[in-house]
C-alpha cells in the first residue's frame, strides 16, 4: 500500500494479455466478471460509468482521460474523487494500478483509508484469479465478521479495535476500544487487512480464540464468528 497526503493506490500483476487485461477493465460484460455485479459503461471521454460492487456500495462518475490500453481517469460526479487506472506490461504479465485522489482522503481516518483500500485490494485480488485461474473467489469476500471497526497498530503488531457495536458478538465476548488484536486461533495478525482475512476463513457461527492486548494484560477471549450484516 502507497500513501502520501491526497493519493492512495494499490496494484497487482496479471499475467494475462494487455487486450485482455484492458477489456476486463472497461467493458460492462467483463467488469461483471470480476468486480462489479452491474456495470452501465458509456467508455469514452465525457462519458459516463456506473458501477454496482455489491454489498450495498456503488460508484459514479465521467470518463475524462482514456490512453487507450495504458490509462484511463474516472472522475466522480461532484468532481471531487478522481479514479486513475494505469496499466503497465511487465516481465511477468500486466502490472493493473488503481489510484485514487482526492482532497477528502487528507481528513480520512486511518480506519478509512485502509477500509477503501482492503476493498480495493479484494477486487484486484479477484481479477488475477478471474484471468488467471478462471475461478471468481467474491463468494468469500466479506462474508463473516465479529462487530467491530478498527486500524492497523504498528506496536504491539495487530489491529486496534476502534468501536465495538452494541449487542455485537464482539461485545458479548467481552472485547473493548482500545484493545489490540494480535492473533486469532494462534494466527499472527499484523494489521487491518490481515484481520479481515483471518476473520473471513472462519465458518459462521464457529468459536475462535483472540489474543488480545490490553494495557499491560494479555488476554485470551472466545468469540462466536457473525455473518457479515449486509449481503452481496
Amino acid at each position: 500500500m502507497d500513501k502520501i497526503k491526497d493519493s492512495v493506490k494499490r496494484e497487482i500483476i496479471v499475467n494475462a494479455p494487455l487486450e485482455q487485461v484492458w477489456d476486463a477493465l472497461t467493458k460492462p460484460e467483463h467488469l461483471n466478471r470480476w468486480y462489479t455485479k452491474n456495470a452501465e459503461i458509456d467508455f469514452r471521454v465525457g462519458g459516463k460509468g456506473y458501477m454496482n460492487h455489491g454489498w450495498g456500495a456503488t460508484s459514479e462518475g465521467i470518463f475524462t482521460e482514456i490512453d487507450a490500453m495504458e490509462r484511463f481517469v474516472l472522475q466522480s460526479l461532484d468532481g471531487d474523487f478522481t479514479t486513475i487506472t494505469t496499466l503497465e506490461k511487465v516481465a511477468n504479465g500486466i502490472r493493473v494500478s488503481i489510484e485514487y485522489k482526492s482532497s477528502i482522503l487528507s481528513v480520512m481516518s486511518n480506519y478509512q483509508q485502509e477500509n477503501m483500500l482492503f476493498g480495493t485490494g479484494q477486487f484486484l485480488e479477484n481479477l488475477k484469479s478471474v484471468y488467471e485461474k478462471s475461478t471468481d473467489i467474491r463468494p468469500d469476500f466479506w462474508k463473516a465478521w465479529i462487530g467491530i471497526t478498527h486500524t492497523t497498530n504498528s506496536e504491539p503488531r495487530g489491529t486496534r479495535v476502534l468501536q465495538v457495536k452494541k449487542d455485537s458478538v464482539a461485545a458479548v465476548a467481552g472485547i473493548e476500544p482500545e484493545d489490540i488484536i494480535e492473533e486469532i486461533d494462534g494466527e499472527k495478525i499484523t494489521g487491518y487487512e490481515s484481520f479481515e482475512k483471518a476473520i473471513n476463513k472462519k465458518a459462521i457461527n464457529q468459536n475462535i480464540t483472540l489474543t488480545i492486548g490490553r494495557k499491560s494484560e494479555k488476554l485470551y477471549m472466545k468469540c462466536i464468528v457473525d455473518s457479515y450484516p449486509v449481503t452481496y
